[in-house]
């Protein structure tokens, strides 16, 4: 599914993608970003962005910046805590450094497009069924909990799931 932001959205995406490097910084420690291919700051930005999209899709509040850490939650559906997990590609996998790392009751998958205010969401997982479906890989830092894009459910399947949630 396709999500366009808003200009607001893209402009505070941008603002808080900065400002979370810089807040490291002032710490006086180096974000951690296991990629050449891009700036610290850049991946933040795209991860707000994701976060930004499926706040919009599902109608939940906004990401915040958080100083030290946001315990493996981006985002709140009601009582149900929700990791969303951008990857550079348009289709590409939902990736944990390991199982202790998937807080959340649920994570979604977001995808980059050429148009850097449109984003794509890929699926979502609960953290019980990635638990029993993942399988691992090294990308060349470790070995990693991952699922391919296509093995997820279908966004429109979590509406449905939410509904049932709210609605018990």
């Amino acid at each position: 599914m396709l999500i366009k932001l808003s200009k607001q959205d893209v402009h505070s995406s941008e603002i808080m993608g900065a400002d979370t490097v810089k807040l490291c910084e002032m710490q006086g420690f180096k974000p951690r970003l296991e990629n050449d291919r891009q700036s610290r700051v850049e991946a933040n930005i795209y991860g707000f962005k994701a976060e930004f999209a499926v706040a919009r899709l599902l109608g939940v509040e906004t990401p915040t910046v958080n100083v030290v850490t946001d315990g493996g939650v981006d985002l709140w559906f009601e009582g149900v805590s929700i990791d969303v997990k951008f990857n550079n590609a348009e289709f590409g996998n939902l990736i944990f450094d390991n199982m202790d790392k998937f807080k959340s009751k649920i994570a979604v998958l977001v995808g980059r497009t050429s148009d850097p205010e449109v984003m794509r969401v890929n699926g979502w997982i609960s953290r019980k069924k990635f638990g029993s479906s993942h399988f691992q890989k090294d990308f060349g830092y470790g070995s990693r909990c991952v699922m391919k894009h296509h093995d997820l459910l279908d966004i429109e399947s979590l509406w449905k799931v939410l509904m049932e949630y709210r609605f018990k």
